[in-house]
């Protein structure tokens, strides 16, 4: 997760225009003091039942239990606009994708 706070301008441009949604099997304690010690500018949300997950369209892993690690990018109207189940952190495509995602609903916000 440090990767996403330190591509955050970046990759989501500083949140302008898009909300980003991390989503993690977590309890909301761990989430709130792991984001408050290593000062992540994004939402974090606690799903120990993955129900959230479900809603997002990011379902489950296939043992059952609920998916971890996941990023939602909402547009600026407050739609979901791109999901990932598992993002992959230490792979430099996963963030071109998600700069993909983030500059086709805020495409105003990209270009800076």
């Amino acid at each position: 997760m440090e990767a996403y706070r330190d591509q955050y301008a970046s990759v989501f441009k500083n949140g302008r225009g898009v909300t980003i949604l991390a989503i993690s099997n977590d309890s909301p304690e761990a989430l709130a003091s792991w984001a408050a010690d290593a000062d992540f500018p994004v939402l974090f949300g606690s799903d120990p039942d993955g129900d959230a997950a479900e809603a997002f369209g990011i379902g489950r892993r296939g043992n059952g239990m609920p998916q971890s690690r996941a990023v939602v990018v909402v547009d600026p109207e407050g739609r979901v606009s791109f999901a990932t189940s598992r993002f992959r952190e230490i792979d430099p495509t996963a963030y071109e994708e998600l700069a993909a995602a983030v500059a086709e609903v805020a495409p105003d916000f990209s270009q800076e």
